[in-house]
């Protein structure tokens, strides 16, 4: 009596982010196993329905702000046998920043306050700003709303810019959003 073969491999691998290649090695103990997989189209992820033999090496697009669950479909054949296996890997959003990229204008002295906002349940928002010409405070950086009192020595507005950069659930967002406050 031959065995049904079956994955010694995870049917759970590590969750990836949007954009990065998933690839998935797959194994058996049974010898001579062969792989066939197939995934079907995902609501929420960009990628048509695919399918192939032996490993998976794709790159995932989630394009919601919730991480999605992606579906590979294994079925394996050894000695005449067959069986089916589902191998679950969790994509997960690209943080984007949704709050408005220009603060409303800011006296001198005051204190500058900008609360930054995501669609991505449980963002980081990390901060810098630069020195500016005009502007009497050092350099800064920090996490969330920056809270300082910036200083216009000039007799003018000066614009000043926050970069953010945002990450999620083990993911960071390579685009960098500025925030422009006037002073």
């Amino acid at each position: 009596v031959n065995p049904a073969p079956t994955l010694s491999s995870t049917l759970t691998p590590a969750a990836i982010c949007s954009g990065d290649l998933f690839i998935y090695t797959a194994t058996s103990i049974t010898a001579g196993a062969t792989f066939n997989w197939s995934r079907a189209a995902v609501a929420g992820i960009s990628n048509p329905a695919s399918s192939g033999t032996g490993d998976v090496s794709e790159i995932l697009v989630n394009a919601t702000t919730s991480p999605v669950n992606v579906t590979y479909v294994y079925t394996l054949a050894a000695n005449g046998c067959s069986s089916t296996q589902n191998v679950v890997v969790t994509v997960n959003p690209t943080p984007k920043l949704t709050s408005s990229l220009t603060a409303p204008v800011q006296c001198s002295g005051a204190l500058f306050s900008y609360t930054p906002a995501s669609s991505t349940a449980g963002t980081l928002f990390s901060w810098s700003r630069a020195v500016v010409v005009g502007i009497s405070n050092p350099l800064g950086a920090g996490v969330g709303n920056p809270n300082e009192i910036l200083i216009n020595t000039t007799a003018m507005p000066v614009v000043v810019t926050y970069v953010y950069t945002l990450s999620a659930n083990g993911c960071t967002n390579a685009s960098t959003y500025s925030v422009n406050v006037t002073v």
